[in-house]
């Protein structure tokens, strides 16, 4: 009777491994059976064995290239801890307004999205931080507590501050947020008149037409353009229709 075949060190080799002869007991005694060939391995299963050896070895590789000292993030480069504690809306208008990337008048306008840089609460030609933070009378009250409140803490009045240096000193955080969260600085952008739109499209018309005949002149003016024309032909205003935009029909 032959014995199942083991594998080294006595261990015993099971039917699934492939290409071996194996010994099964039934009731009719030992009869000998080979073992079935593995299953098929699917496409995901053997990606996800390769990612896992990948894994494996990239660590191996990092951990013997990197300090075991951990990344500490300067204190200078550190997030403020009152605007981070502030809400996320809050916090993004400070941010903003650091940045001048914000929602004035004169970043509008640089940006193309206004006709003018004009305050839309006060008329002023130019609504700038300085503007808002300073003179702009719609947040006069506000204006009124943000100040004093700056003076107190940096012995410093309003016409010693820029509002840059205002927004990067330490100090005068608490304040900021204050007079941001009391007002609409920084939030609210009305829609603009139709007025304006019409105003701002008629001016790119203006500039076209103006653009359009300066180029006419030239050509006019280039030799033999006389001739082309006639003697005591008039340039006409608009250029010819092309045939191909001609309804049909009409001659």
């Amino acid at each position: 009777m032959r014995k199942p075949t083991s594998g080294p060190r006595g261990r015993q080799k099971s039917p699934d491994t492939p290409g071996v002869e194996w010994l099964s007991y039934n009731y009719d005694g030992w009869s000998e059976v080979r073992a079935m060939p593995p299953l098929p391995r699917s496409l995901a299963n053997l990606k996800r064995g390769i990612s896992e050896k990948k894994w494996v070895e990239a660590r191996q590789w990092a951990g013997g290239r990197t300090a075991k000292a951990k990344y500490k993030m300067p204190e200078s480069q550190k997030p403020d801890g009152m605007v981070a504690g502030s809400t996320k809306k809050l916090a993004s208008r400070v941010y903003q307004l650091k940045t001048g990337h914000c929602r004035t008048g004169q970043y509008l306008h640089r940006a193309k999205a206004r006709p003018t840089a004009q305050c839309w609460w006060c008329q002023c030609p130019a609504q700038t931080r300085d503007h808002l933070f300073k003179v702009c009378p719609k947040w006069k009250m506000q204006q009124k507590i943000l100040w004093p409140e700056v003076l107190k803490e940096t012995k410093r009045w309003k016409s010693r501050w820029t509002v840059r240096d205002l927004l990067a000193d330490e100090r005068c955080v608490q304040a900021v947020l204050d007079i941001l969260a009391d007002t609409d600085v920084g939030r609210l952008v009305p829609p603009l008149e139709e007025g304006d739109a019409e105003s701002e499209v008629s001016a790119w018309e203006l500039r076209e037409r103006r653009k359009r005949q300066e180029e006419w002149v030239a050509e006019a003016e280039a030799p033999g353009a006389v001739d082309e024309l006639g003697a005591g032909e008039e340039r006409p205003l608009l250029p010819p229709t092309p045939p191909f935009m001609v309804p049909a029909g009409e001659d």
